[in-house]
């Protein structure tokens, strides 16, 4: 398929055709990566982040078979932190 390259500012431009879009699952406002490749302009969505929480994280834990030091012990008493005891404080003991 060829799309013509226009001026836009001081920039140049195209237009990205519905099928094009389509077929890439780009979406309005969406961010991408644009890089040369080998003398091709390549456009790649890019992935934001998944951000997770500590719970999050720690679910995917098996706490039999965690072993925690003095440290850990401190970050996970609820006394010293702002944030509710979670289901991994029984490893306090």
């Amino acid at each position: 398929m060829q799309v013509k390259i226009k001026k836009w500012g001081n920039s140049l431009a195209t237009r990205l055709p519905k099928s094009i879009v389509e077929l890439s699952n780009l979406r309005l406002n969406q961010t991408v990566d644009i890089e040369v490749v080998e003398g091709h302009v390549v456009l790649s969505p890019t992935q934001k982040p998944i951000e997770y929480s500590l719970d999050q994280l720690l679910v995917q834990c098996n706490p039999d078979i965690m072993e925690l030091n003095d440290e850990d012990k401190k970050w996970l008493n609820p006394k010293f932190t702002t944030q509710p005891p979670s289901k991994f404080h029984n490893l306090l003991k």
